[in-house]
């Protein structure tokens, strides 16, 4: 048996300590719930299509299996519901993206998720001359709760301490890490934006990406499917929805600011004719990669200082597939897959 210590209690932290507790391993997690995380203010949507370019998501089939079998699981284990299957209905913008999508759905990587079927409710609410179709397999996890079962669940276990590690109160002697008078085998660091300010991780092509969302809530609009029009509307029941993202790949102060608010809103409008009512707007950083590929590995020359991250805007459908696969590497040896390799940088 090993004792991990990892820091951030994100997606990828609370799903690398599930999957190391699973498999006998000793575990401590802290976090000071301080920091701008992305898990803070993460829609948690789900989708196995990217609309660009109408293809299925790399790994689509395999992360879809994990990611159901592991919050499926999960929920079981906490006693609390927080994974929702749901469709994601597009809003065609012209009749070349309705016909391109019609293309799309005899390919045979991508058409098992592009339905012909179009969602009566975004028809019937939504300015969309052009119709919509659904795309199967989608979804959307509730990330705040799911983080805060896990959070008690961790607590009552002796698994998690509100804490901030510190890179100065950190010492690797021989082939122990100690921190605050407590050893361990291994320090994962599962904290975003923060792990490449760490000596040996420098390197990593981490990137930070803002984003901004809007809670809203808006009488006499009743949907059953996430909408996407460019933007996404999240429904989450009693006429609540989740407005979003923006993108921001510049260093910005973590803010919420007027501009993103009206260019959210603007979107919107642009397609319901509603009473909209603006009940919070939230910002967080995504920790993104160029390559669009989570980094799993060890720091040069140090390897009791590891890092799970760079999961983006996909990390309810990465995180589950690649904690497993990290959580195998650490206890059984195998080898990380050079696309996620943080050897690759």
């Amino acid at each position: 048996m090993s004792k991990y210590l990892i820091v951030g209690q994100g997606l990828a932290g609370t799903l690398l300590a599930f999957s190391l507790l699973e498999k006998g391993e000793e575990v401590l997690i802290a976090d000071d719930y301080k920091h701008a995380s992305a898990s803070q203010v993460a829609a948690g949507m789900w989708n196995p299509v990217t609309f660009k370019r109408l293809a299925a998501s790399w790994l689509a089939k395999e992360m879809l299996e994990e990611m159901n079998l592991t919050f499926r699981k999960l929920e079981d284990q906490l006693q609390t519901k927080f994974f929702h299957v749901l469709p994601v209905a597009r809003i065609f913008n012209s009749i070349q993206d309705a016909n391109f999508w019609d293309e799309k759905s005899d390919h045979p990587e991508v058409g098992r998720y592009l339905s012909a079927r179009s969602n009566k409710s975004v028809q019937e609410n939504f300015n969309s001359p052009f119709g919509n179709s659904e795309v199967n397999e989608c979804g959307w996890l509730n990330v705040p709760l799911f983080r805060e079962a896990a959070r008690n669940y961790f607590i009552q276990h002796g698994n998690f301490i509100e804490d901030t590690v510190n890179e100065k109160e950190v010492e690797f002697i021989e082939s122990s890490v100690v921190w605050k008078a407590s050893t361990f085998d291994k320090l994962i660091l599962c904290n975003g934006i923060g792990v490449n300010q760490w000596k040996g991780l420098e390197h990593l092509d981490l990137i930070p990406n803002h984003g901004q969302v809007l809670d809203l809530k808006i009488e006499n609009l009743e949907l059953d499917a996430i909408v996407n029009f460019g933007q996404f509307l999240l429904p989450y029941g009693n006429n609540k929805f989740r407005l979003g993202a923006t993108y921001n790949w510049n260093e910005v102060p973590d803010e919420p600011t007027d501009e993103a608010k009206e260019f959210l809103l603007a979107e919107l409008k642009q397609r319901i004719d509603k009473y909209i009512v603006v009940e919070s707007q939230k910002t967080g950083f995504r920790p993104t990669t160029r390559d669009r590929r989570p980094i799993i590995g060890f720091a040069k020359e140090n390897e009791m200082l590891a890092v799970f991250g760079g999961l983006g805007s996909k990390g309810v459908l990465l995180a589950p597939y690649f904690s497993k696969l990290f959580a195998t590497g650490l206890t059984e040896g195998t080898s990380i897959p050079k696309e996620v390799s943080a050897a690759r940088f």
